[in-house]
């Protein structure tokens, strides 16, 4: 349910920009809120991710360099999204709560992203040495 939850976030990320000719040329706070939204719900996928990717790391005796830098930015993740959460889930309204939000949401998914890509590297690095 979440990996769909988080393909539809995704494609609605993705398709913002062609929402039509009138998007273009304005800004619209929906369309702001929606992919915040969208970056929370990636945040989501993230962290599963990764919580599969460590703990499969860890068995296949990854270096610890490696898993103390995907360490490093998993919690640099949590971090923002922790200060994300300070803010709470802001409702549909016109707050400025929805800018800081959307600030740390992303940076918290991009932290994420890393914690994963090095964690795919690495795993990928010792099964082609094991092949």
């Amino acid at each position: 349910m979440k990996r769909v939850a988080a393909l539809l976030a995704v494609l609605m990320v993705a398709l913002v920009p062609f929402a039509g000719a009138a998007g273009a040329t304005t800004w619209s706070y929906k369309n702001f809120i929606k992919q915040s939204v969208a970056w929370y719900y990636l945040y989501q996928d993230k962290e599963r991710s990764f919580n599969e990717l460590y703990n499969l790391s860890v068995q296949m005796n990854v270096s610890n360099e490696t898993l103390t830098l995907a360490l490093e930015l998993y919690n640099n993740a949590t971090a923002q999204y922790n200060q994300a959460l300070t803010y709470g889930l802001p409702r549909d309204t016109r707050t400025l709560s929805w800018v800081v939000f959307s600030v740390h949401i992303r940076k918290a998914y991009l932290y994420a992203s890393q914690a994963v890509d090095v964690l795919e590297q690495a795993l990928k690095e010792l099964e082609s040495q094991n092949a």
